[in-house]
């Protein structure tokens, strides 16, 4: 039998009110771990039984001052995080005509300010400790500039791989492990914007021939934050059912 290493480990997930946010929280309970998790819908996230002993906060991870202040709690209570697995973010598809100021810079600063607010944020007493995982989710038009995804979105979860590596640079000799998965199209909340056609072309661009529940990406995220993934660093995963073919 395979050990996570993950029970009675304080787990911090991001967006994790709905889709693979959601999965991620269920399956990190599962594995007996002490959730902290995070999203800016209160409501959705109340909602939720995860199951285990869970901290809740309402927080927009673009927001500096709210994540600061809202990592302050588990840092109390638990002395931080050992592990992060940021799934919060936006999604849009607007061509680039279309595309406004406002709009690039909503899905900027979510996306990638946001990515860096919270691994900012938790990554301080991971390093305080020596030990730490990290988990950022990317995206396949990070790595294609995608089928349906507008500009600011491709150029976010660009950026998002750029942060990967720099962090687990920096992180590598501190103990803390980093890494990203890069998702094709899975079947979540996020993705509801787009028509049936839309879903249609990308499950035929996808050699498996489907889209993907969010448990199967969740999983993949609960293995690099455990001890399972102990060896793995600076990782682009890919899970797209074969759709990108690094």
């Amino acid at each position: 039998m395979l050990d996570s290493g993950l029970a009675d480990r304080v787990c911090l997930v991001t967006g994790a009110a709905s889709g693979i946010g959601l999965a991620t929280a269920r399956i990190l309970a599962g594995e007996g771990a002490r959730l902290v998790v995070w999203d800016r819908d209160g409501a959705a996230l109340e909602a939720e039984d995860f199951g285990a002993e869970t901290d809740r906060a309402v927080v927009d991870v673009a927001d500096r001052e709210a994540v600061r202040a809202a990592i302050a709690a588990p840092v109390a209570s638990h002395g931080g995080g050992d592990a992060l697995v940021h799934c919060a973010g936006i999604y849009t598809t607007e061509p680039v005509s279309e595309v406004t100021e406002e709009g690039w810079d909503e899905v900027i600063s979510v996306n990638l300010r946001g990515a860096f607010n919270v691994c900012q944020a938790a990554a301080a007493p991971m390093q305080e400790a020596g030990d730490g995982r990290i988990v950022l989710f990317g995206s396949f038009a990070a790595r294609t500039g995608g089928l349906r995804a507008s500009a600011p979105y491709a150029a976010s979860k660009g950026g998002v791989a750029g942060l990967t590596k720099h962090l687990a640079q920096w992180g590598g000799p501190l103990g803390i492990r980093v890494n990203c998965i890069h998702p094709g199209f899975i079947q979540t909340p996020m993705n509801a914007i787009l028509s049936d056609q839309a879903k249609q072309d990308a499950v035929n661009a996808t050699p498996l021939r489907r889209l993907a529940d969010p448990p199967e990406c969740a999983a993949m995220a609960v293995v690099l934050a455990s001890d399972l993934a102990s060896f793995v660093h600076g990782v682009e995963l890919d899970v797209n059912g074969g759709m990108y073919l690094a």
